[in-house]
C-alpha cells in the first residue's frame, strides 16, 4: 500500500450466481454463497430496504444486491448481480463506472469446472473457461477484454459421464460436499478475500495456490510429497481429522434435508 487514501481505495467483491430460490445452493451459485458468508462475518448488510435511498436507486440501476462497508481497513462493495449469470457483466460494468473502480480492484468469485470440488484457486488472469458469467464480464467491463482481473475460483468438479455441464452446475452439491463448503471452504474463501485486500493479489495468490490440495497451478494437481517412511506413516494414521462444529453440521444437514424435500427457501434461511 501507498498513502493513506490509497490504502482505503474501494474494491468490488463480486459473487456470481443466479437469483431466485430455485437456484439457491446449486454449484453455479457458490459465488453468491461466498459473499453472503463474508457479509455475515463482517457484519455488512445487503441494502435495498428503504433506509438508504441512494443505495436503493443504485441497486435498481445496476440490477444487483449490494452491501457496503469496510473489511480489513479497505472500503468494499459486496455485489450479487441479479441479471442472471449470462449478463453479469452488464451489472458489474455499471458499478465499476459509478465508483470509478479499475479492473485491478474487482474480484470475481465463481464456480469452476476445472478445479476439484471444494478446492480454491486465486488467479489474476485467464480466459472464461466456458463460464458464461465470466465471459460476459470479459466482453462488457472496462479494460477486461485483455482477461487480466482478479478472480477466485471455487471448484465444483466435472460432471459425471452422461451429464451435461448445464445440468451439473444447476444442480445441488452432494451432502458431504455441502458440509465441507459450509464448514471449511467458504470460511477459507473469506480469508483469501481478506488476504487480497490487505496483502495484495500476488502474495495471496502464491499462498493460496501453493497450499497442498489447492491445485498448485493450472494442472489441478497438488505438489508431490515425499514418500513417508514407516514412522511417518504411523504418525499420519494417528493424525486426527479436523473437527467440524456440531452446530454447523446440524445446520447443513437440516438444509440438505430441506433441499431434498424441495423446500430451497427454508434451506437457505436455515443457513
Amino acid at each position: 500500500g501507498g498513502g493513506g487514501t490509497e490504502d482505503r481505495a474501494r474494491w468490488l467483491i463480486v459473487g456470481l450466481g443466479n437469483p431466485g430460490s430455485k437456484f439457491a445452493l446449486t454449484r453455479h451459485n457458490v459465488g453468491f454463497d461466498v459473499v453472503d458468508r463474508l457479509a455475515k462475518a463482517e457484519g455488512l448488510v445487503w441494502g435495498g430496504f428503504g433506509e438508504n435511498k441512494d443505495l436503493v436507486r443504485l441497486q435498481k440501476k445496476a440490477n444487483a444486491k449490494l452491501a457496503l462497508g469496510v473489511v480489513v481497513g479497505t472500503n468494499v462493495v459486496l455485489v450479487k448481480p441479479q441479471t442472471f449469470m449470462n449478463l453479469s457483466g452488464e451489472s458489474v460494468k455499471k458499478l465499476m463506472k459509478h465508483w470509478r473502480v479499475p479492473k485491478e480492484r474487482v474480484l470475481i468469485i465463481y464456480d469452476d469446472l476445472d478445479t476439484p470440488t471444494c478446492v480454491m484457486k486465486l488467479k489474476g488472469k485467464g480466459g472464461h473457461g466456458g463460464h458464461n458469467g465470466v465471459r460476459n464480464i470479459i466482453d462488457e467491463c472496462p479494460g477486461c477484454a485483455d482477461k487480466t482481473f482478479p478472480r477466485l475460483k471455487i471448484g465444483v468438479g466435472r460432471p459425471k459421464r452422461g451429464t451435461e455441464v448445464y445440468d451439473h452446475v444447476l444442480t445441488k452439491f452432494h451432502a458431504n460436499d455441502r458440509l465441507t463448503l459450509e464448514s471449511c471452504t467458504f470460511n477459507d474463501a473469506c480469508d483469501v478475500i481478506r488476504g487480497v485486500l490487505s496483502n495484495g493479489l500476488d502474495k495471496t495468490m502464491t499462498a493460496v495456490n501453493n497450499k497442498a490440495g489447492t491445485g498448485g497451478g493450472d494442472t489441478g494437481k497438488a505438489p508431490k510429497a515425499k514418500a513417508p517412511d514407516n514412522n511417518n506413516a504411523r504418525q499420519l494414521k494417528k493424525t486426527k481429522k479436523p473437527k467440524i462444529d456440531p452446530a454447523v453440521a446440524t445446520l447443513v444437514r437440516n438444509a440438505v434435508a430441506n433441499v431434498i424435500a424441495g423446500d430451497a427457501t427454508t434451506a437457505v434461511n436455515g443457513l
